[in-house]
């Protein structure tokens, strides 16, 4: 898979380690309205491994792409990303949020989309909400939701049936919204850039919040917003089209397991999935 895909190893700062460039790429069209790209990033101590040390990014057109949420709660029992692709024919997965520690089929922020409710609780701390499936066929397809900078954030909600919320890992000015710390961890993120694309993004290797979200602002992705929806072993991405087969597994926890132990997906509660428009 990584032979195929160009890299690029982004020039930025980690841990107080500089990072210097290599070569750059394009994106990669895996189908109209669908492309990929990986970078190179370091590790903390600024190690690069192959091809488990990417930063993996499917850029996704709402103009040709639906996205939908898939639910345990609704399909039975939290699948593996292949599974929850082959079962729900979605092209693209990845996490939609976080799960409760006492329920693990519920959400820890709002979750719900047409038809089903996975969580009703409005997290106090979470500020970015991913609305989808608008009830008026005249509303944009997909809406980035800032509760921070959005005043009219509930009504622009009430105006969608699909809505996922999760800490926000940048704001919309391109603030990093972390501080640093020493705890690391793969991560999983869903962003929306300046063309109103949607971004699915994993990142293998062990950073600190503050380390993906300030890599997020330094990669050529043009955010405006994005979310932290999972993180260790449980960040996962997955991507099928024609022949095209991408899979992204997240790390253990840094402080209790080695690095590069974990090669399989775990099982997912909830994740939001891509599945390409049917045109007439």
């Amino acid at each position: 898979m990584t032979a195929l895909i160009p890299h690029v190893l982004f020039f930025c700062l980690v841990a107080g380690l500089a990072i210097g460039p290599a070569h750059s790429g394009e994106w990669q069209p895996l189908a109209d309205g669908l492309e990929l790209r990986e970078f190179l990033v370091p590790d903390a101590l600024g190690d690069l491994a192959g091809a488990q040390g990417g930063m993996a990014v499917v850029r996704i057109d709402p103009a040709k792409y639906d996205v939908s949420l898939g639910a345990a709660l609704y399909s039975g029992r939290p699948l593996s990303m292949q599974e929850w692709a082959r079962q729900f024919g979605f092209t693209a997965v990845i996490n939609a949020g976080m799960f409760r520690s006492d329920d693990r089929l519920r959400s820890t922020g709002l979750m719900r989309d047409t038809g089903m409710e996975v969580s009703s609780f409005l997290h106090p701390d979470y500020g970015a909400f991913l609305a989808f499936h608008p009830r008026d066929a005249n509303l944009p397809a997909l809406r980035w939701v800032d509760r921070k900078l959005d005043a009219d954030w509930r009504e622009v909600l009430e105006r969608y049936d699909g809505v996922v919320q999760n800490y926000r890992l940048i704001s919309r000015n391109r603030e990093n919204l972390w501080k640093p710390t020493e705890r690391r961890h793969s991560a999983a993120a869903v962003g929306v850039d300046a063309d109103g694309r949607l971004l699915f993004i994993h990142c293998r290797p062990s950073l600190s919040m503050y380390e993906f979200a300030q890599a997020l602002l330094d990669l050529p992705l043009d955010l405006v917003g994005a979310m932290y929806v999972e993180g260790g072993a449980d960040a996962g991405l997955y991507v099928h089209v024609e022949d095209f087969v991408g899979r992204w597994v997240g790390e253990y926890q840094s402080d209790f397991l080695l690095q590069g132990s974990n090669r399989n997906f775990w099982p997912t509660p909830n994740v939001l999935g891509v599945r390409a428009r049917q045109t007439h």
